[in-house]
């Protein structure tokens, strides 16, 4: 075999190129998905070519690092968490839609770290890094023509082939997200490598002037546009991110230059200021305004300085109060205080080692308060605590978090190390630790994913690869050494490259692992393409073709048996056909259905009997069976029990539980039921409806009219129909 380490290294740049760019339609989740399953693929490639490496050596092929101990200490805790998970498979793989942040992938950004500094050499690092940025500039472009109404995206989707922004439901315009999926991701990428394109473009070299220029130029175009493509994501996570890194960037620099002044070009650095500068300007941000905006604000101030004399006899008229909902609902910051108070309930029911790495879903919803059902988005599911330190705290419980931390001081304190070093690389380290704090404050925030969690990993590694002890060219050396120093260096050129498998044994273990990687891509992309059926046979589904809807998922759970989302979907599916066959006529086959839906209800519970939803899955298949049979309904009622034990404040399943009782003719126990759902939540406007309803047929006709006057007041403005039945009601 040819240097393995050279085919490392060419997977490393195809890694940190393709991943960031990679999305997939077919699949249920296009982008954080397809992104996990490569750098899962890419990680068996270069783990195996690192393995084959230490067999044709004959030695172990591990170099120690100031991180080791945190990193280690890390994984122990996602382990143990994991192993004590209230729901071991998603934390091993990540919770279904998310995928990053499962103990596999955790490894994995482990494994690409020790891969990366026991074999990239100083000399790899300006091609990995120019790749890196090749991929960040591509993506810049893709997200600035976004802005500009051209998703390159559109020309990819099935049957639009449209260079416009028209596949997408989201208003991709006026917040960018190109192959990311979501502006604040995209944001994410953009400050955690912002920074390292700056200080390469502002620092000294001393390479050959044209070398010099190409690095000046490429890295400074990819610094510009990273900037600009943040802009218009319109990501405050990510510009409150990159303030923070910038500020670490700045203060940083001022240390380094102070101590050695050719660490910087002040002249290249005034430039890219300038230019940084004049783009804010030209676009704007959030929080600033641009050129026109200022122009056109001034005309106004003007125009309404004139005419100020001539309003002030006007009499003064109350602003409108505009309704959230129609801003877009609850502001994020305030749902996110909810969240988050539910996120540290869920740390003191789980101090130690959390409820389990990824199973924020799960937990959540037990200590859940009751807030959350005042905002606009009360009725999603929450997978996130959307901030990465309260989520490690509920699901990993202590532990996990202190580790996680424990990582970036570790990481902060080598770098603070480098730069009182007068280090003439103290420049680049900086960078690298400004876009780390610029990550950490983003996640702060939100969440990570899976590319600058390669990306977290990655640099690490270049910190550490970038500051290694050169060796001393003054040191005196005997002729011998002198050629022993060529033929190493010879060999990591890969030039006549002399290790080779030569015996049994290197051939034997060479073979076993060659076996393992193969067997485990194989798993990979089975695990990807049971995706890709799920997600046909929905396709197929909500299309009408029932039947090949169902082949399709049924495929999918055979391809990935444990995975209980595909069983919750098919359960309802044959629920429907179920019904939908009986109306016909066709009793047996809808018989058969029946027993199916059942089935496979069954399957998703005893694969996950932690997820809220497959529980309201079940239900709604028991309510729609109940057509068919009406003791389904008890079924029905069964499950809403069991759901509440693991949401008791969600109103949804209690105002269910309501209706399941005035449908067996338990009125008085299904008003007290909806009177709670109201009491969790108040603007529930269904639950107001039939609270009226029950009090009209009690003859409580003022409490039935104040159920409709609450509608109006506070829920929904002007609404006819309940004004036409509060002058039916007072006629009576």
């Amino acid at each position: 075999m040819k240097n393995p380490k050279k085919i490392m290294i060419f997977f490393f740049n195809f890694l940190l190129f393709s991943v960031p760019l990679y999305f997939r339609f077919v699949n249920e989740e296009l982008f954080e998905f397809n992104k996990m399953i490569l750098v899962y693929a890419l990680t068996t490639i270069i783990v195996f070519f690192w393995l084959v490496h230490m067999i044709q050596e004959k030695k172990l092929i591990f170099k120690k690092t100031p991180l080791d101990v945190p990193i280690f200490l890390f994984i122990v805790a996602q382990t143990i968490s994991t192993i004590f998970s209230i729901h071991p498979r998603t934390s091993m793989l990540g919770y279904y839609s998310r995928f990053n942040g499962g103990l596999i992938s955790m490894i994995s950004y482990a494994l690409l770290y020790y891969a990366f500094v026991s074999n990239v050499k100083k000399k790899d690092l300006l091609g990995i890094l120019i790749t890196t940025f090749t991929s960040g500039i591509l993506v810049s472009v893709y997200g600035i023509l976004e802005h500009f109404g051209h998703s390159f995206s559109c020309l990819l989707a099935p049957g639009l082939k449209d260079f416009s922004v028209n596949c997408w439901k989201q208003d991709v315009q006026s917040r960018v997200f190109a192959t990311f999926g979501q502006p604040n991701w995209l944001a994410a990428y953009a400050i955690t490598i912002l920074p390292l394109g700056i200080a390469l473009t502002i620092q000294k070299k001393n390479d050959a002037k044209k070398h010099i220029f190409f690095q000046i130029l490429f890295f400074g175009i990819s610094s510009v546009l990273l900037f600009a493509v943040l802009i218009f994501t319109k990501s405050r996570s990510g510009l409150i991110g990159l303030t923070g890194g910038m500020f670490v960037f700045l203060i940083g620099a001022l240390i380094a230059f102070l101590k050695n002044k050719k660490v910087i070009n002040l002249e290249i650095a005034t430039a890219l200021l300038a230019i940084i500068v004049l783009t804010t300007g030209v676009f704007g941000t959030m929080y600033t305004p641009s050129f026109d905006e200022l122009s056109k604000k001034n005309k106004q101030t003007k125009i309404l300085n004139n005419a100020e004399n001539s309003i002030n006899n006007l009499e003064e008229v109350e602003q409108p109060v505009v309704n959230r909902l129609d801003l877009g609902g609850t502001d994020s910051g305030e749902i996110r205080k909810i969240v988050w108070k539910g996120g540290l309930q869920i740390w003191k029911r789980y101090p130690i080692i959390g409820s389990g790495v990824e199973t924020f879903a799960y937990s959540y919803y037990l200590d859940r308060p009751r807030e959350h059902n005042d905002v606009s988005e009360w009725d999603f599911l929450y997978n996130k605590a959307h901030n990465e330190l309260i989520n490690f705290l509920a699901t990993t419980g202590i532990f996990g978090l202190a580790t996680y931390l424990l990582i970036f001081v570790a990481f902060g304190t080598e770098v603070i190390k480098s730069v009182f070093k007068n280090n003439k690389t103290s420049i680049v380290s900086v960078a690298i630790l400004a876009g780390i704090v610029g990550l950490f404050i983003s996640n702060f925030f939100g969440f990570s994913t899976v590319m600058v969690n390669v990306l977290m990993f990655i640099l690490f590694g270049v910190f550490i690869v970038f500051n290694q002890k050169e060796i001393q060219t003054n040191q005196k050396s005997s002729k011998k050494d002198k050629v022993k120093k060529v033929n190493c260096e010879t060999r990591e050129a890969g030039l006549g490259y002399r290790a080779k498998i030569n015996s049994a044994d290197q051939y034997f273990a060479v073979t076993l692992i060659s076996i393992i990687s193969l067997i485990i891509l194989i798993k990979i992309y089975n695990y990807w393409d049971a995706d890709r059926l799920f997600s046909q046979g929905k396709a197929y589904f909500s299309s009408g073709n029932y039947a090949v809807g169902i082949q399709k998922q049924v495929e999918a759970t055979k391809k990935s048996p444990k995975e209980a989302l595909y069983y919750d979907s098919l359960s309802d599916n044959y629920a429907m056909l179920a019904v939908e066959l009986a109306k016909t006529g066709e009793a047996t086959a809808a018989t058969q259905l029946t027993n199916e839906a059942i089935k496979a209800s069954d399957l998703a519970i005893e694969n996950n009997d932690r997820h809220l939803n497959f529980y309201k899955t079940r239900s709604r298949v028991f309510i729609t069976l109940s057509q068919l049979d009406e003791n389904f309904i008890y079924e029905a009622q069964k499950t809403i029990e069991k759901a509440l034990e693991l949401s008791p404040t969600d109103p949804k399943l209690v105002y269910t539980q309501a209706i399941i009782e005035l449908s067996n003719g338990n009125n008085e126990l299904g008003q007290q039921l909806v009177e709670k759902t109201l009491v969790l939540k108040p603007d529930y406007e269904k639950a107001r409806w039939r609270a009226s309803e029950l009090y009209e047929s009690n003859g409580k006709i003022e409490k039935a009219i104040e159920q409709l006057q609450y509608i109006i007041d506070y829920i929904s403005p002007g609404n006819e129909e309940a004004e036409n039945k509060i002058a039916e009601l007072e006629m009576l």
